[in-house]
C-alpha cells in the first residue's frame, strides 16, 4: 500500500461567520492496481464473484454522492468531465451497454483541477469500475466539503433554514473536522444535528472517515449517531468514546473497520459496499424496507467478521452488554459476502407473541424493519439443527436518532430528542420458551445493539427486542453453522459415490438453505467447491470423516454436465483413480 500523508485544508464559510472549520484530508498517492484487489478479495468479494459470476450486483442506478475536502487550495474533483481516468471511462464499465461515469459537480469548481486524493483514495474505491464492489453506479454528485456545509447543510449559527434535500442512497465523506476546541462545541453541534436530521430525514448512508492517528475523535462527522463511522483493519485511526459534553453521551466509535491503507480509502470501501446493497434491494421484487439506512448499516455490521489473518489486534475483538462494539474495531471488518446474504435471506416480521406459540422461525440470514411501540416486545425464532453447531451467530440492532426542529418559524434549531433505548436480547428455547437467557445488549447510550456468539449446541433460540418509545429499527442477523462430523453421502446411503457426486451438482450454487441431502456436505447451508473437494477427497470410502478439505476452483456449468458423465462412466467401470485424474484436469 503507498504510503499516506495528512494535509490540512482550511475552508471560511462565510464572511459573517467569523471562523475557521479545519478538515484533516488523507492523501494518498496513486493505489497499484493489485493492492486495491487484495481489498475486495480480503472482503469476500472476489468469494461472491466466484459465487454469482456475471449476476454479480454491481450498485446499478443507485445514486451516490461523494463530498470531498479541499486538496492544495482548489482542487476536490475525481477527474475531468467526460473522465480519462480508466476506472471511470467507458472501456471499462461492468455493464452492457458501457458507459463513462457522470460526474455531476455540485459545487462547481471541478473546472479547477483533479484531486489525486479525490480519484484514487475514494473514487477508485468508492466507484471505480474495476477496483470497487459498485462499478455499476454510474452517476456521481461531487460536493466540496466547505461548500457542502455551507449550502447543503446550511451551517450557521442557528439563522439558517433546513438543511436541503439530498436525494442520494449513500453520502461519502472521507474527510473529518478538526476543530476541536471547546469554544467551537456549539458550532460542531449544529453540523451533527444538521447532519443527522438530513440523514434520517432523506434516507441517506451516510459513511464518514475517522482520522489516520491514534487520537480522541474529531468532532464532526465522527461524532454522528445516524452515519457509519469508519476505521482501518490496522486499527490505524482515532477511536472514541465520543465527546459527552458535545453531543450526546459517550458512545463507541467506530462502526467498522476496512483492510485499507487509509480512513479515506476504507470509508470509500465501506460506501461501496453500502452502493452494491441498495443496487440489490432496489430491485422490483424486493421489500421497500430493505433500502432503509438503518436496515442497510444493520446489514454491513452483522456481516462483519472478528478475525482476520493478517491483522492481528481484530483478532481481540470484544464488546460486553452494554458496550455493543469493540472500543478499536467496531463491529470488525466488512465482509460483502456475509452481508449479501442477509439480503438474500430475504425480512422475516417479528411477533408480539410472548407465549411463544406464533413466532416464525427466520431463515439463517436476514433482516427485518418495523416500528415497535413503547413497552412492546418482538420475538423472532432461530433454529439449529441436531448434529450441528452455530459457528458464528451474529445480530445487530441499529435504529436513528431523532432530530427534531423546535423552532417553528422558517429557521432550523436543531434539538436531539431523549436516544429510544432499544435492547436486544437473546434465549434459548430449546425446553421452554425463553426458558434461559444466554445473553443481551443493553447500551443506554448507543443506537446499535450486537449480540455475538459463537459454538451454540442445537436447539431452538429467541431474540427479543424491546424499547422504552416508539421508533423505527433495521434488524440484521446471520447464522452461520457446520455439521459436527462431515459427510458426502448426500443420499445417504453408507457409500460416497457417483449418485452423491449427482446429488452435489444438482446442488451446486445454491447459496443459503441447502440441506444435506442437496449437496452440503460440511453443514454451512450452501453447495461449493468446499462440499466437492470433500466428496473428491472421500470418494469411495467412509461416508463420514473430519472436517478437513482443501479448496479447488469454481467449476462452471457445463464442467460439471461433463463431470457428471465422467463419473458415472468412470465408476461404473471401476477406474477410480482415472476418474478423479480426469475431474482435476477438468478443473
Amino acid at each position: 500500500m503507498a504510503r499516506c500523508t495528512q494535509q490540512f485544508v482550511k475552508n471560511r464559510f462565510a464572511k459573517n461567520h467569523g471562523y475557521l472549520i479545519l478538515a484533516l484530508l488523507v492523501v494518498a498517492a496513486w493505489i497499484p492496481k493489485n493492492a486495491a484487489a487484495n481489498w475486495l478479495d480480503d472482503v469476500d468479494y472476489t468469494h461472491l464473484v466466484n459465487r454469482l459470476g456475471s449476476n454479480t450486483p454491481r450498485g446499478v442506478d443507485v445514486p451516490i454522492s461523494q463530498v470531498e475536502a479541499l486538496q492544495g487550495s482548489i482542487w476536490y474533483f475525481p477527474d475531468t468531465i467526460p473522465p480519462t481516468n480508466p476506472q471511470f471511462t467507458a472501456g471499462t464499465d461492468p455493464l452492457d451497454p458501457q458507459e463513462a461515469i457522470n460526474f455531476i459537480d455540485g459545487t462547481g469548481g471541478g473546472i479547477n483541477g483533479v484531486s489525486s486524493h479525490a480519484a484514487n483514495s475514494v473514487g477508485r474505491n468508492f466507484y471505480g469500475n474495476e477496483t470497487s464492489l459498485a462499478g455499476g453506479a454510474n452517476e456521481v454528485t461531487i460536493y466540496e466539503a466547505g461548500h457542502w456545509l455551507r449550502t447543503i447543510l446550511l451551517h450557521s449559527t442557528g439563522t439558517n433554514r433546513d438543511p436541503k434535500t439530498q436525494n442520494f442512497r449513500v453520502q461519502n465523506f472521507s474527510w473529518v473536522s478538526l476543530d476541536n476546541t471547546p469554544s467551537k462545541e456549539d458550532t460542531s453541534r449544529d453540523v451533527l444535528q444538521r447532519f443527522d436530521f438530513l440523514v434520517d430525514r432523506d434516507n441517506i448512508t451516510a459513511v464518514v472517515g475517522l482520522g489516520n492517528v491514534t487520537a480522541p475523535l474529531p468532532h464532526y462527522l465522527a461524532h454522528s449517531y445516524n452515519a457509519i463511522a469508519v476505521g482501518r483493519s490496522d486499527g490505524s485511526h482515532s477511536t472514541g468514546p465520543t465527546y459527552v459534553n458535545l453531543y450526546g453521551t459517550g458512545r463507541t466509535k467506530p462502526d467498522i473497520v476496512a483492510p485499507l491503507g487509509s480512513t479515506s480509502a476504507a470509508t470509500a470501501a465501506v460506501s461501496s459496499a453500502a452502493t452494491m446493497l441498495h443496487g440489490i434491494v432496489a430491485g422490483p421484487e424486493a421489500a421497500p424496507e430493505a433500502a432503509q439506512s438503518e436496515v442497510i448499516k444493520a446489514m454491513l455490521l452483522a456481516g462483519a467478521t472478528k478475525q482476520d489473518e493478517t491483522e492481528s489486534g481484530l483478532n481481540n475483538w470484544s464488546h460486553t452488554p452494554t458496550q455493543p462494539l469493540d472500543s478499536h474495531y467496531g463491529a470488525g471488518e466488512l465482509n460483502i459476502y456475509n452481508s449479501y446474504l442477509t439480503t438474500l435471506g430475504g425480512q422475516t416480521a417479528g411477533s408480539t407473541d410472548n407465549t411463544g406459540a406464533l413466532v416464525e422461525t427466520i431463515n439463517s440470514h436476514g433482516w427485518d424493519y418495523q416500528t415497535v411501540a413503547p413497552g412492546e416486545e418482538l420475538f423472532y425464532n432461530l433454529e439449529i439443527p441436531d448434529g450441528s453447531t452455530a459457528t458464528e451467530l451474529s445480530v445487530f440492532l441499529t435504529w436513528n436518532a431523532e432530530i427534531i426542529d423546535i423552532d417553528d418559524r422558517i429557521y432550523f434549531e436543531g434539538e436531539l430528542q431523549t436516544l429510544s433505548n432499544l435492547d436486544l436480547t437473546l434465549y434459548d428455547s430449546t425446553a421452554a420458551f425463553m426458558d434461559m437467557q444466554i445473553d443481551q445488549s443493553i447500551s443506554p447510550d448507543d443506537n446499535v445493539e450486537h449480540i455475538y456468539q459463537t459454538d451454540l449446541g442445537p436447539g431452538t433460540y429467541t431474540l427479543k427486542v424491546s424499547t422504552d418509545t416508539a421508533r423505527n429499527f433495521g434488524l440484521a442477523w446471520r447464522l452461520n453453522t457446520s455439521f459436527d462430523e462431515i459427510s458426502a453421502d448426500f443420499d445417504e446411503n453408507g457409500n460416497v459415490d457417483g449418485r452423491d457426486f449427482l446429488a452435489w451438482q444438482r446442488g451446486y450454487g445454491t447459496l443459503l438453505g441447502a440441506s444435506h441431502v442437496d449437496g452440503d456436505a460440511d453443514g454451512d447451508t450452501d453447495v461449493d467447491r468446499e462440499d466437492l473437494a470433500f466428496l473428491q477427497e472421500s470418494f469411495g470410502s467412509p461416508a463420514v470423516s473430519p472436517l478437513a478439505f482443501a479448496a479447488v476452483p469454481e467449476p462452471g456449468t457445463l464442467i460439471l454436465a461433463l463431470l457428471a458423465i465422467l463419473v458415472l462412466i468412470f465408476h461404473a467401470a471401476g477406474h477410480r483413480n482415472l476418474l478423479w485424474s480426469a475431474i482435476r484436469r477438468s478443473l
